[in-house]
């Protein structure tokens, strides 16, 4: 495929499906079988007022069907072609495509000074039972809020439990979402905590979509914002991807919320292969605890992926910057992550004054092929095929663009990826990841099946 926009799947077809004799005798299919109605997926893409930040939300899809509309009111919802990029939102979006279309967005954030200063970016979230955030920042000098959208009609009810150094902390719960509208809740008001805790946001009467937002300061100086990435459930095994080059702060943040401690070893995925880290090859995480281990000297200035195996289940996200003294301080988080998809697609909306990398990670045993095609804009992005070596990450660098367009297809089931971007805002050294996490719970069609016997 040489061009961006790709035709649309022909959608709704209608499988029709044999009939066995039932004890009253067999039924004839109907000559004109069901039609299959319109069935759209929807993701959840983070946006605010600010005052002193360009805001941008991308959105993109493999099909025309592209529609996007605020959570809070669906009904004045539109249509976006392929490909839309919305300034300045002020709120969250929904942005939806047809089944099975590959579809994502991203939001992004750039400011040279105040509250939301640095370069920050957040993919686009589906709605879930359950998100985990590893990493959050509750000392004084942070603010750090859960952003809950609700894009269902009606009400979720939903609770906050959250793991510090030294054990559970107390944290809201039962916080009523009403239908298609989104809450902030603070974490100012939990009890203080020295180092980054975990944050698990469930709801049990509904699907929510979840956010974390973060802002840290030197005193009354803002250092910069960023939004802490989703990480996947607590896991035994786990790849953490989209560490870049370079100096910095390099801190992974590992939370066992079990109640046996768990023993978790540490290893590397870079451009060389695998590795180990020098000083920090394995950690002890006691029940339902937060620990932090500086990777900075053991990664010496390699990019790539941290690999964990651990004894218990665990959750893990990193806390980097882009090195510099603490006035050119940009803080930016990564996160563990679910394999790719077979067909995944991301738009980034950073500008031409960032250079952004896409990192593979590819954890397994054996080579992973992929094909990429790149675009910039809505313009035309050319197929390319590259291989990711077992056990090792691969980077392939970005054109400086408005808009940056990524569609990534494997048949690899065990490849993590990221998008690495840095920019120089004034005096700031801009740093952001965005973890490419994915389902593909959107990207395969369901078959709609005539059965004679249901409802009998």
């Amino acid at each position: 495929m040489n061009r961006w926009i790709w035709p649309g799947s022909v959608l709704g077809v209608v499988a029709v499906a044999t009939v066995a004799a039932s004890l009253v005798g067999a039924q004839a299919v109907p000559e004109t079988p069901f039609a299959a109605t319109e069935t759209r997926a929807s993701v959840v893409c983070p946006g605010f007022e600010s005052a002193t930040a360009t805001v941008r939300i991308a959105a993109a899809a493999a099909g025309p069907s592209l529609r996007t509309a605020k959570v809070t009111d669906p009904a004045a919802a539109s249509d976006a072609g392929s490909f839309r990029v919305v300034d300045h939102p002020g709120a969250p979006l929904r942005v939806s495509a047809l089944l099975p279309d590959p579809f994502g967005g991203s939001t992004s954030v750039s400011a040279e000074a105040g509250p939301d200063r640095g370069l920050s970016a957040s993919i686009c979230a589906s709605a879930s039972t359950g998100h985990w955030f590893t990493g959050a920042d509750i000392r004084a000098a942070a603010q750090s809020e859960v952003v809950v959208a609700n894009l269902d009609e009606t009400s979720a009810s939903v609770d906050l439990t959250v793991y510090g150094e030294n054990g559970k902390l107390a944290a809201p719960r039962g916080i009523e979402v009403e239908g298609n509208s989104v809450q902030t809740i603070s974490l100012g008001t939990l009890e203080r905590s020295s180092g980054p805790i975990a944050v698990e946001v469930s709801s049990g009467d509904g699907r929510v979509a979840a956010f974390v937002r973060q802002r840290t300061w030197m005193v009354d100086a803002p250092l910069g914002a960023d939004w802490l990435p989703e990480s996947t459930a607590p896991a035994t095994d786990l790849v953490v991807p989209g560490v870049p080059s370079g100096s910095g702060e390099r801190s992974l943040v590992v939370t066992n919320p079990g109640d046996l401690t768990a023993t978790v070893d540490l290893g590397t995925l870079t451009t060389s292969g695998r590795g180990q880290l020098a000083g920090a090859e394995q950690v002890e995480v006691p029940p339902q605890s937060t620990r932090v281990v500086d990777l900075q000297v053991g990664l010496d200035g390699q990019p790539g992926a941290i690999v964990l195996h651990s004894t218990q289940p665990v959750a893990a996200g990193m806390w980097l910057d882009a090195g510099g003294n603490d006035a050119r301080h940009d803080p930016a988080y990564t996160a563990s992550t679910a394999p790719l998809p077979s067909d995944s697609l991301w738009p980034l909306a950073l500008g031409k004054a960032a250079t952004t990398v896409l990192q593979l990670a590819n954890p397994g045993d054996a080579d992973a092929s992929v094909t990429l095609t790149l675009g910039s804009g809505t313009g035309a992005g050319s197929d390319q095929q590259v291989t990711v070596p077992a056990g090792s990450t691969l980077e392939v660098p970005l054109v400086r663009a408005d808009t940056n367009l990524v569609r990534v297809r494997t048949q690899a089931t065990d490849l993590r990826g990221a998008l690495v971007a840095t920019a120089t805002l004034g005096k700031v050294k801009g740093l952001t990841v965005v973890d490419l996490a994915a389902d593909d719970s959107h990207s395969g069609e369901a078959p709609v099946v005539f059965d004679p016997h249901a409802g009998s």
